[in-house]
């Protein structure tokens, strides 16, 4: 079988996006899947072979070309939105992004022989925009075999043994909640946060980092030490992730958050908010879950602060349930049974989906779930 990713260009593959493309091609090359990256559209169907075509993303005009392509050749499509379809993102520059969907999205979309999304969190939202889309829940896998290392990471890192590092590593945009983790901090008793450290690793809009830098320079007597260090990402990254007492992703949204899964496999817990599929941590003892707001994330890390110790057998214990949960082979299989099942109920060329019937309308009401809202009437 031969599975065609179709991936967006360098500049858009966000946070862990190509990372994450990267370990399933991995995965499906080792099982004796043919991966292509971005073939030209009059390579897709002139094999022979069983083929499968996977956008990964959503919002590209070169998709709807090959979509069509593939419509028109009676080849199966699937569609990852990977996050780019939830509540959150829809409404950022939804003014510009709900056109688009009614205009061109909406029927690659329903075209699409199943959405595959990363969580069940993810599933829901994209059952609420368009219910009856058919839905694939598989989560993504590790990305490398890191386990934890946490002495000598922070050995490397300067890191003294009395300090609590806490960790924020990822785009710096204001979908990942850092002013929450800065305000939150602030707010919290001195002596709560004594010896408490708060590195961030990440770049993003110089605008945001700006104000950022701003309010942690006016609350520099409520804020802990911060180290802004920039963007390191590849193996330079892990001891970071080792090292930290604490990995603070305080989302508004993700629908999966590999950076969640890479602190977990090394052994280090996390805080988080309900807005993203890692709910469970507190059953685990693997982090603290809160609300998407300045005081659940305060009440979270004060939590964290009333009992941070985590003895390293217990990260050893907490990283190896991880690998067992997400190697690829345990999930992958679910991977190829997906691309098996994608080609034997592909449409025929008779289909109505093949040519080009369109699927049912959305009405203009629901572009409020793209932060557009209907313009009231002057009369």
């Amino acid at each position: 079988m031969i599975v065609d990713f179709f991936e967006p260009a360098p500049a858009k593959k966000i946070g862990g996006l190509d990372l994450a493309i990267r370990a399933m091609e991995g995965f499906l090359s080792g099982a004796g899947i043919r991966v292509r990256s971005n073939p030209s559209a009059v390579e897709v169907g002139r094999t022979g072979a069983p083929e499968v075509v996977h956008f990964h993303g959503v919002w590209e005009p070169e998709f709807l070309r090959v979509a069509a392509h593939c419509r028109r050749s009676g080849i199966p499509y699937v569609v990852s939105p990977h996050g780019m379809l939830e509540p959150w993102a829809r409404k950022h520059k939804g003014w510009k992004k709900w056109p688009w969907f009614v205009l061109f999205e909406r029927s690659h979309l329903a075209h699409a022989s199943a959405l595959l999304t990363t969580s069940e969190i993810e599933s829901r939202n994209l059952g609420n925009l368009m219910p009856s889309l058919q839905r694939v829940t598989l989560p993504l896998g590790l990305t490398t075999d890191r386990g934890p290392d946490y002495i000598r990471a922070r050995s490397d890192l300067g890191w003294s043994e009395t300090e609590k590092v806490l960790l924020f590593l990822s785009r710096i945009h204001p979908k990942k909640g850092l002013h929450l983790l800065l305000r939150g901090l602030a707010a919290i008793e001195e002596k709560l946060k004594q010896n408490a450290r708060l590195v961030i690793v990440g770049g993003g809009d110089p605008a945001y980092l700006r104000e950022l830098r701003d309010f942690a320079a006016r609350e520099h007597a409520r804020l802990p030490r911060i180290d802004w260090v920039g963007e390191v990402w590849g193996d330079c990254k892990w001891p970071y992730f080792q090292g930290a007492d604490l990995f603070c992703l305080p989302s508004f949204s993700e629908n999966f958050g590999l950076a969640v899964l890479e602190a977990l496999q090394v052994g280090t817990r996390v805080l988080t908010t309900n807005q993203t599929p890692w709910t469970d941590l507190p059953l685990q003892g693997a982090g603290f879950v809160s609300d998407a707001g300045e005081g659940p994330v305060q009440i979270a890390l004060e939590n964290f602060f009333a009992r941070p110790e985590w003895p390293l057998d217990s990260r050893h214990q907490l990283s190896a349930l991880i690998h067992e949960q997400y190697a690829w082979e345990n999930i992958g299989p679910g991977y190829l049974h997906f691309y098996e099942e994608a080609w034997r109920c592909r449409p025929s060329l008779s289909h109505p989906a093949v040519q080009g019937a369109s699927p049912s309308t959305v009405s203009i009401q629901d572009g409020d779930r793209f932060g557009v809202k209907k313009k009231a009437s002057n009369r």
